[in-house]
């Protein structure tokens, strides 16, 4: 197995985090609405803030890079650059599910309200389909 380029891993799973960012913000603000308003409600009873803290976004970027790298490493066991997608997407899409679950869950937020977030593999499959097409088939020096 040849080494794998880290400089353009990190790159292209930087762009993927940011798309990914975008994408479910937008999806957010459009279809989870009774989310917001449950967080929101949930952080002025504990006297906190619903205000994002911007290492939620390092979060978020990180799990683009990490999501890449996947892709680099699944890619060679996969008969196509799609089947790699829709595996790291999965991937993703899974641990992001279960630990969103997780806090709602701990916030005793209504599961309803985080229905509609299970719509976020959308924008997890665009965000790795990008990043894998920044990264081409040059992830290994």
């Amino acid at each position: 197995m040849k080494a794998l380029n880290w400089t353009r891993i990190i790159l292209c799973g930087y762009v993927a985090g940011v798309v990914f960012a975008l994408l479910s913000a937008v999806l957010l603000g459009g279809f989870g609405g009774e989310f917001l308003t449950a967080v929101g409600s949930r952080a002025s009873v504990d006297g906190g803030s619903a205000k994002t803290n911007p290492i939620l976004y390092f979060v978020t970027i990180s799990a683009g890079v990490w999501a890449v790298w996947l892709y680099a490493i699944v890619r060679p066991q996969t008969s196509s650059n799609a089947g790699a997608v829709v595996t790291v997407s999965i991937a993703w899409w899974i641990i992001v599910s279960a630990q969103s679950l997780k806090w709602i869950l701990l916030l005793g937020i209504p599961l309803n309200a985080w229905l509609p977030l299970a719509a976020n593999l959308v924008p997890i499959a665009i965000a790795v389909f990008v990043g894998s097409a920044l990264l081409g088939h040059s992830h290994t020096q």
